[in-house]
């Protein structure tokens, strides 16, 4: 299985400006690669929070690093419902990362359907236990449960799929002979039905559909709108939010809720004297997006759609 490689991770726990003793949350566990990072920068009177929806992360970082079980607190959730698990336990970080990238672990287990490299159920649900989202549906449900029109919808807004509606329109087809159960059954439709030309791009043609796929069935777009919110709101004054992302979709929210955060008034121009009163409650560390350098690409060719983006509350 592939290691996971993390991205931008130096310059996520620089810009977050964490110290010795500090109390933290990395709201991605994933490989543990962060949570490991942040256990150092915190030192022995800190601690760290560490989420992840996925059960097996939680259970792989337990049995590989026992030695600092007691400096880190692993939480079996969505991140999503940050708010309510900081508030439960009355933590106040002073800084809130997160890694949105799926892991290499998961993208290379068949077993999850995640990839078109290796044939597997087309399953993608990220917790796969049924704990944390127990009403997720799986891909092979949504492709035959969904319209052509819903398919098409969900390949263009989540995928930024060209050919969304002619896919759909294959998978009805198809459908109708066969349920649609295997990655490999998908990923050779898909090239069936995407123009030879638009394949001499070098982007394998099933790409887009897997990620919009990904994201509908995980709900993903509005579990990060709910995060942001509630990260902002748990940190301590002063503390940071940072947050790696890794297409466009993610990084448009991510950037339309920061400038959000770093705005005041929002009445209409019109208004000659302010009635909302709203002040902004954050500041935008990053006016632009960081992002990889080329030798981290070289290395890491998943990280060359990494984006990083810092707020630092008010």
């Amino acid at each position: 299985m592939t290691q996971h490689i993390p991205v931008l991770q130096r310059e996520a726990l620089s810009g977050a400006h964490i110290d010795s003793g500090a109390t933290v949350i990395d709201a991605t566990l994933g490989g543990g690669s962060y949570t490991r990072a942040l256990l150092e920068r915190v030192g022995p009177h800190g601690h760290v929070y560490a989420l992840d929806r996925d059960k097996t992360a939680i259970e792989r970082f337990m049995r590989v690093y026992p030695a600092v079980a007691s400096r880190v607190t692993l939480i079996h959730a969505n991140f999503a419902d940050i708010q309510h698990i900081a508030h439960d336990r009355g933590v106040v970080p002073m800084a809130v990362v997160a890694d949105l990238g799926v892991s290499s672990d998961q993208l290379d287990d068949p077993a999850r359907g995640l990839s078109f490299q290796a044939d597997g159920p087309l399953d993608m649900r990220l917790d796969q236990s049924g704990q944390v989202d127990a009403d997720a549906p799986t891909a092979a449900m949504l492709l035959a449960e969904c319209s052509a029109q819903e398919l098409a919808h969900i390949f263009r807004v989540y995928g930024d799929e060209p050919f969304a509606m002619p896919i759909a329109r294959a998978i009805v087809a198809a459908r109708a002979l066969e349920p649609l159960t295997t990655t490999t059954q998908l990923a050779e439709l898909i090239v069936r039905t995407v123009p030879r030309r638009a394949q001499r791009l070098g982007k394998h043609p099933a790409t887009r559909v897997f990620q919009a796929l990904r994201i509908a069935v995980n709900h993903e777009y509005e579990d990060l709108e709910r995060f942001l919110h509630g990260a902002l709101d748990i940190l301590a004054p002063g503390g940071y939010l940072s947050v790696v992302s890794f297409h466009s979709g993610e990084d448009r929210i991510v950037k339309q809720f920061m400038r959000a955060q770093s705005h005041g008034c929002v009445c209409p121009p019109a208004f000659p004297v302010c009635q909302c009163c709203r002040t902004p409650r954050a500041t935008c560390v990053t006016t632009k997006p960081i992002v990889p350098t080329a030798e981290e690409i070289a290395a890491n060719p998943r990280a060359r759609s990494a984006k990083l983006r810092i707020l630092r509350k008010k």
